[in-house]
């Protein structure tokens, strides 16, 4: 079996020779765009020469990038790739296959710190902002339940389950003692349809009429259960209930706090 190294110190393909040099220019050219222009106009095959050059210090890295996104079809494909599939790309190894797993999760990181400063999720907006940014690099479905005090500023965030929404994954007893035990006034529900569109499913709206009903017990809003996909989000609660609702800030019916939050 043929041995497929790391292009870092280790030893380099037949590809990425770097011999007495002879791509050294290139990178400095590389690098010199980037410092001067950004990244906005680079290719996608330029994007990930540009990261592949910070972990393999030597040689012609292009044809990696190039191999990388025939097999995996585009930018975002490749950073989402588990390190397996990357291991199995000619020139990729443990290491370069690590560090491209690691980019989404810290640019997830910088994006969350950036929506953090916000303070106060006072509108869909924000809240739909915090949300995009949560689900970088989750390419399976996921649910998570935001927990809000009455001046609607963050308590907390929960991963509820992994997996398409449904009463099995969604335990409503969970969901209520988590809002209890954080005395929230209000919380978000909110799951992604990974490369789908954010159109509510029959399973979506049962769910959210049973966690709505349970928190109306113990007088905890669900200010809104939002569908989240790449570029889009949908909420539920509005489209089934209008505006007439509790307001997580006074505790009482406040269409005037609706308008605010959707933006209207």
């Amino acid at each position: 079996m043929e041995a497929r190294n790391d292009q870092n110190t280790e030893n380099i393909s037949p590809e990425v020779s770097d011999n007495k040099g002879i791509h050294d220019g290139h990178r400095q050219r590389i690098r010199a765009r980037f410092s001067k222009e950004g990244i906005d106009h680079f290719a996608e095959h330029e994007v990930l020469e540009l990261a592949l050059m910070q972990i393999i210090k030597r040689g012609d890295v292009n044809p990696v990038g190039h191999r990388l996104l025939d097999h995996f079809g585009s930018l975002a494909a490749v950073f989402d790739a588990d390190e397996e599939e990357l291991c199995k790309i000619n020139g990729i190894g443990e290491q370069t296959a690590f560090f491209l797993h690691l980019l989404p999760q810290l640019f997830k990181r910088y994006a969350l710190d950036k929506c953090n400063i916000v303070g106060t999720y006072d509108n869909i907006g924000k809240i739909s902002d915090y949300l995009h940014a949560l689900y970088t690099g989750v390419v399976h479905e996921r649910v998570y339940l935001l927990l809000f005090d009455n001046a609607m500023r963050l308590i907390d965030t929960y991963k509820i389950s992994d997996g398409s929404v449904n009463c099995a994954a969604i335990t409503v007893r969970k969901i209520v003692e988590l809002a209890l035990t954080k005395h929230a006034a209000g919380v978000v529900l909110a799951h992604n349809h990974p490369r789908g569109l954010p159109i509510a499913s029959g399973n979506d709206l049962e769910v959210t009429r049973n966690i709505d009903s349970a928190l109306s017990t113990v007088a905890i809003p669900l200010i809104e259960h939002i569908i989240v996909t790449e570029n889009s989000y949908a909420a539920i609660v509005r489209s089934q209930k209008g505006m007439l609702r509790a307001s997580p800030v006074t505790g009482l019916i406040d269409e005037g706090f609706y308008k605010s939050f959707y933006l209207d």
